[in-house]
């Protein structure tokens, strides 16, 4: 019986991160925000890449670059070469970590600072740009990529990220909170039961 749970626990930690970039309008801007974390254990870095410019999108080789233009270590990726949308750099204003993804050359780069499983907080900023203006006619997800040699995935979304949900309780919370409930419904029955006093003899 305790097997099962056990196995389930193993199972929540084995889930597989995502880095995610969104593009969207905020304040008469457009927006490249980067969210999610990737772990690179598997994964080898052959040599280091700059974009050259501090943000930008370049649809024809669906590329993003994201933050303060550094040195940083590439690694290999597969997806698609390119996706909907227009050629626009550099951006306006970056914060964050410097990251590059690029499908028509097949890699991700992250700054070297970077320290692996830890969140991923990057963004560039287009003044004055609109979607329409950047030819993204649709929303949604727009290109996937698979860091080779793990399973992490990255993945561009055209619209706002959304807010993160309450992961649901686990197997053992759930059982924990079974027993305290039917420990309370004992309690309670005991308290309403009457007083029994012996006879005086």
């Amino acid at each position: 019986m305790l097997a099962a749970p056990a196995a389930l626990l193993l199972l929540q930690g084995q889930a597989k991160a995502f880095l995610t970039y969104n593009i969207y309008e905020s304040a008469g801007n457009v927006v490249v925000q980067t969210s999610g974390s990737l772990d690179f254990t598997g994964a080898t870095s052959t040599g280091s890449i700059v974009c050259t410019f501090n943000g930008g999108i370049v649809a024809s080789g669906a590329a993003i670059c994201t933050g303060p233009d550094v040195a940083s270590p590439y690694y290999n990726i597969s997806g698609p070469a390119s996706f909907n949308g227009t050629d626009i750099y550099p951006a306006s204003s970056v914060s964050g970590i410097f990251t590059v993804l690029t499908g028509a050359s097949g890699f991700i780069a992250i700054d070297p600072a970077y320290v692996w499983n830890t969140p991923i907080v990057s963004s560039a900023t287009f003044n004055g740009e609109t979607l329409a203006g950047l030819n993204f006619t649709t929303t949604g997800l727009i290109g996937t990529w698979s860091l080779t040699g793990t399973s992490e995935t990255i993945q561009v979304i055209v619209g706002p990220p959304t807010a993160p949900t309450a992961a649901a309780p686990g197997p053992l919370p759930l059982f924990g909170a079974a027993a305290a409930f039917g420990w309370s419904r004992r309690l309670r029955k005991r308290i309403a039961s009457p007083l029994i006093i012996p006879p005086q003899a």
